[in-house]
């Protein structure tokens, strides 16, 4: 059983309320529904120091999230060095999602990372993330990139070239989460 309260906090951890953020292209996402989440709330009144938490690492792998901090430029060697930066990420308040904590990342290992959207993602490219359930992500992709995606992506490669991960306190679980609605872009 973790400090945290063990089975709640597993729950309140893997719950989204505010909807998966995927669904419509991201245009629905209310940035208020966000901060007054259970898991934001309970993130910023629990005060998790780094110590506090436990990084979990996919390799081969894209977990959804809403960007606290760009990726693209935001380069970093490792996947392990991009989860330093998540764990020591300090909202800024500015922007759309400034006010959330970092608690999801992903990594770009290849020269150029494969993503079913208008950007070019570079090696070394890291995304600052916030989930409300990063105890259950949801999973753009992972493994070997489906067959059905790379006929509607002709440029996909065989496998996720991303790396990813979540943060969560000493104690809790990561589950192997769920589809995101980008999973079928």
């Amino acid at each position: 059983m973790s400090k945290w309260g063990g089975a709640a906090v597993q729950i309140l951890l893997s719950t989204r309320v505010c909807g998966s953020p995927a669904v419509d292209g991201y245009a629905h996402v209310k940035p208020d529904c966000l901060e007054l989440s259970p898991t934001n709330v309970w993130w910023q009144r629990v005060k998790l120091t780094k110590a506090d938490l436990v990084v979990h690492l996919e390799h081969h792998a894209d977990y959804d999230g809403l960007a606290v901090a760009w990726g693209i430029g935001n380069t970093k060697a490792s996947i392990e060095e991009c989860a330093r930066a998540c764990k020591d990420h300090v909202p800024s308040g500015l922007g759309p999602f400034g006010k959330l904590p970092c608690n999801a990342f992903a990594w770009c290992s290849a020269d150029v990372c494969f993503e079913p959207d208008i950007h070019k993602h570079s090696k070394g490219d890291c995304w600052l993330k916030f989930t409300e359930a990063p105890a259950s992500p949801e999973v753009n992709m992972r493994g070997r990139i489906s067959q059905e995606q790379r006929q509607r992506h002709r440029t996909a490669p065989e496998r996720v070239q991303w790396h990813a991960g979540v943060l969560l306190p000493r104690g809790l679980v990561l589950t192997n989460g769920t589809w995101s609605p980008r999973y079928h872009w």
